[in-house]
């Protein structure tokens, strides 16, 4: 990391804490397991937006022992967006399959869901 992109990180550890909580919170939420999701365990860089000019914070997560990974951009404007693999069935409901738990938003306010995919129909 650049001295650039290790002070903007150390700028946005408290949100980068609360994002991360907020995604396996949604996760626990619905009754499985709530998968480790680790700030510190992300990669993170520094791009440019193409529209503002502006620096965003980049993360990546390198995929778990299980396969699961994740992303997130923090925008120069305070707003975000990060999601981090399931990849499970959805014990509720056998036509369902978890692909993501993602979170949005800004500052204090976050919002977040499970993305789901249907099951295709049997043969």
């Amino acid at each position: 990391m650049s001295g650039s992109t290790d002070e903007r990180l150390a700028q946005e550890r408290p949100l980068l804490e609360r994002i991360c909580a907020r995604l396996a919170q949604e996760v626990e939420r619905h009754g499985l397991p709530a998968p480790d999701i680790d700030p510190a365990r992300a990669d993170y860089s520094l791009r440019d937006d193409p529209y503002t000019g502006e620096a965003a914070l980049i993360g990546t997560w390198p995929a778990d022992g299980a396969g699961r990974k994740g992303s997130l951009i923090i925008n120069a404007d305070g707003s975000f967006f990060a999601e981090y693999d399931v990849l499970v069935n959805d014990p509720a409901d056998a036509r369902l399959f978890i692909e993501a738990t993602t979170a949005w938003g800004r500052g204090e306010r976050i919002g977040a869901e499970l993305r789901t995919l249907m099951w295709p129909d049997a043969a």
